[in-house]
């Protein structure tokens, strides 16, 4: 058995976590030495309890590695270990790392310097536009956004880096062959087309629950040179990834909430507590890279020359003709959607689809009383 091959087992084997297994390796020198022993020897050489060895032996013996290795190419689904290079460099300093990632798409994104952004399931409109905005300059600077495909400010952050040209990656809390949630695998294809990647450390044919959350969180802080929180109540699972990130040394920031807004408590804590409070994609470059607002090529804290984000490479957002029109007419000023209609004559069936996508480009925003303008002098 191949060290990679041991990880996979050890992956799969029910009842046996990250945790164990690497103090057990640690002391035996390879994960591939804990197939080679019975119980007794188990319990022994690698310090686990006679109990658990007795069931941890006979789970490892059982491990199907072979058979999971077929199922996961048979969907198109990379497995990737602590044995492998492309394995990214950033989750060996977890103390618990991951034993497999199980990768749709491309696995270089995932050693792609970038930025986790995490945040409520039920944001407000503020909270969906703080977030649209910043994944989106985040976006064109290069920097990719790293989230957790869940409803709410997940959501929202992936679609603004895939709308910006940019990089995502999407962190999963359940097995790639059972996505949850089920009404955003079509935005995880998207992620895949678009060079970005959705992974996973569940072994195939796994559910999400409580337990996988927390895990997948702690990956998604693992894989980022910072983490950044929008919107969370103070008992959102958003704060279990901050506070990961604050373990491994990464930088925690927060965008400010309305104190009245349950879902504020959470990120407005964090700022009392020491989190950087940021507004802007800007900021958060400033932050996370320590380049000031030279975001043209950043060069990231704990991140290698090779990850350096080249976003002069990244193509700008396409704008159809309709969009053309719409950011010209916003150029005249603050408007609402009848008056866009009234003044460009595209019909509201095109229109209102339009302005959304604007949004989401980070062209547009939406003030209160749906008026429409231009952001940062984009419009014609």
């Amino acid at each position: 058995m191949t060290e990679r091959e041991a990880y996979i087992a050890a992956n799969i084997a029910p009842g046996i976590g990250a945790v164990t297994v690497g103090k057990a390796a640690a002391r035996l020198g390879s994960v591939a030495s804990l197939f080679e022993l019975g119980p007794e020897e188990l319990s022994v050489k690698a310090g686990i309890g006679r109990e658990r060895a007795a069931v941890f032996s006979g789970a490892l013996r059982s491990a199907d590695y072979g058979g999971e290795m077929r199922r996961a190419a048979e969907i198109g689904v990379e497995l990737i270990t602590p044995a492998d290079d492309e394995y990214p460099g950033r989750l060996r300093e977890l103390t618990h790392y991951p034993l497999a990632l199980y990768v749709a798409g491309s696995a270089a994104a995932l050693s792609a310097a970038g930025v986790g952004v995490v945040g409520t399931r039920s944001p407000s409109v503020y909270g969906r536009g703080m977030a649209r905005s910043i994944c989106c300059g985040l976006a064109q600077s290069g920097l990719s956004v790293i989230s957790g495909l869940a409803r709410g400010i997940d959501t929202e952050a992936h679609k603004a880096a895939l709308l910006s040209g940019g990089c995502t990656v999407a962190v999963v809390g359940s097995s790639l062959d059972r996505l949850y949630p089920d009404e955003n695998r079509e935005l995880a294809r998207k992620i895949v087309r678009s060079g970005g990647a959705v992974i996973s450390e569940l072994p195939l044919g796994r559910s999400a629950n409580r337990q996988t959350f927390p895990m997948r969180n702690r990956i998604i802080a693992g894989l980022s040179c910072g983490v950044l929180v929008v919107e969370a109540g103070n008992a959102s699972g958003s704060l279990i990834t901050a506070d990961f990130a604050l373990s491994q040394g990464r930088p925690v920031m927060a965008v400010p909430g309305r104190a009245d807004c349950d879902t504020a408590h959470g990120v407005n804590r964090l700022i009392k507590d020491g989190a950087r409070l940021v507004e802007t994609a800007a900021e958060v470059v400033d932050e996370v890279l320590g380049a000031g607002l030279n975001i043209a090529y950043p060069t990231a804290r704990g991140c290698s020359a090779a990850e350096r984000p080249q976003a002069a490479e990244r193509p700008a957002p396409h704008l159809d003709e309709f969009e053309v029109r719409i950011m010209e007419c916003l150029g005249g000023g603050e408007k609402t959607a009848d008056e866009i209609i009234a003044y460009t004559g595209i019909p509201a069936v095109k229109v209102n689809p339009r302005i959304t996508a604007l949004e989401m480009k980070c062209f547009v925003e939406r003030l209160p009383g749906n008026i429409l303008r231009a952001r940062n002098g984009k419009g014609g």
